[in-house]
């Protein structure tokens, strides 16, 4: 009994032995599993203690740029999709609305032109002045919004407003980036591109500090100044409510003024200062003038323009320019589509800047002159009548 008793407690501590290196082994085979199955899920980006963290926060690179590359796919496909039509333009005219206040027009009351380089709209209005130019500004401003919420890219919107006769009343471009959304006319044409108003419609303009002319001459689908005349005339500006209701009938039916080749049309109010690409003139042809559009043409005086700048530091250009027969040394200098700043004084039109090269540059007695033929005249350069062949200069001076 006793030899039995002790071989059996030898033999207990070998079979426990036995026993741990069995559990060891398939511990370590268990291990060299977890490790060869935890390599390949990091190979495909993924985690293998998400199961013990009980989180899926952690992700690769690989993972986190993969969803980014999808939605950038899908935003690339969206806009190479996304569209904008001319119906949608007029749509939005329909509802237009400036900081709270409707300025929305009918579809029959306005011409729209739609291209990659911008909105054009032309209008016919009866409001006096102060209101029209107000309305202009903000129309322009409202749309510009509208366009650049639409994401396709167009840079700008060019709107242009005409008497009953198709005089351009004014014209200004505004920029679809960063177009306010609230301002009186000052603040909204300080953020235009470039704006113009005829010498009619800036006489009668209760603007304070406004220039009548400011920045890049505002243009036509086809690259050609808009045509505005810059002096006072004796007819005035047609408000005649019937004539401005069909004008806008006209304007509406796209029969005149701007069309995306920047031509026009005769219409039975006369033809449109605004479409005509074969002319510089400054100076809108006028209803009522009892000739044809080929003796205007025939009639049409040739003259050439030289802007002087060296003396702010900038540079001399000359222009061949044509023009009506009773355009003046001031519509000659428009007619050039340099950018011009000029007010209406007591004198007459006066030019405070053009290029971006202004009085008072130079010292308090720097400016603008100008010359016909190589004679300064002592009046203004609105009451300067030119004649076929004149040379005009226009010099930036240091001193009167």
């Amino acid at each position: 009994m006793s030899d039995n008793g002790m071989q059996l407690d030898s033999q207990q501590p070998s079979n426990g032995r036995h026993a741990a290196r069995v559990i060891l082994g398939v511990l370590g085979a268990a291990l060299i599993a977890f490790c060869v199955w935890a390599m390949s899920v990091y190979a495909r980006g993924g985690d293998p203690l998400a199961w013990a963290t009980g989180s899926a926060a952690f992700q690769t690179t690989a993972e986190e740029d993969q969803p980014a590359d999808q939605d950038a796919a899908v935003s690339q496909e969206a806009s190479q999709t996304l569209k904008l039509t001319t119906d949608d333009v007029y749509t939005a005219l329909e509802t237009l609305q400036f900081d709270g206040t409707d300025v929305s027009l009918e579809k029959d009351a306005v011409h729209v032109v739609l291209s990659a380089d911008g909105i054009w709209v032309e209008e016919a209005s009866a409001d006096a002045p102060t209101d029209m130019a107000l309305a202009c500004a903000q129309r322009s401003a409202a749309l510009a919004t509208w366009a650049s919420e639409q994401g396709v890219g167009i840079p700008s919107v060019t709107w242009i407003c005409e008497d009953g006769s198709g005089a351009v009343r004014m014209a200004v471009t505004m920029p679809t980036d960063g177009a306010p959304t609230a301002g009186d006319l000052s603040t909204l044409l300080s953020a235009a591109t470039g704006y113009g108003i005829s010498g009619n419609a800036y006489a009668q303009l209760d603007a304070g500090d406004v220039s009548q002319f400011a920045g890049i001459a505002p243009t036509l689908p086809d690259g050609t100044a808009v045509s505005i005349d810059a002096t006072v005339t004796s007819a005035g500006e047609n408000l005649s409510a019937s004539d401005v209701a069909t004008r806008q009938k006209d304007v509406g039916s796209g029969t005149v003024g701007v069309t995306g080749s920047g031509t026009s049309t005769t219409s039975s109010t006369g033809a449109s200062s605004l479409g005509s690409s074969s002319s510089s003139s400054a100076t809108g042809t006028q209803s009522g003038s009892g000739s044809s559009d080929s003796a205007v043409q025939d009639a049409k005086v040739r003259v050439t323009v030289t802007i002087d700048a060296r003396a702010d530091g900038g540079s001399s250009s000359s222009y061949t320019v044509s023009l009506n027969p009773d355009a003046t040394a001031y519509d000659a200098l428009v007619a050039t589509g340099a950018s011009v700043n000029a007010r209406s004084t007591a004198m007459g039109v006066y030019v405070a800047a053009i290029n971006g090269y202004a009085e008072k540059d130079q010292g308090g007695e720097s400016g603008w002159k100008y010359a016909v033929n190589g004679s300064y005249p002592n009046y203004s350069a609105g009451a300067c009548t030119l004649s076929d062949g004149d040379a005009v200069t226009w010099v930036y001076v240091t001193s009167a």
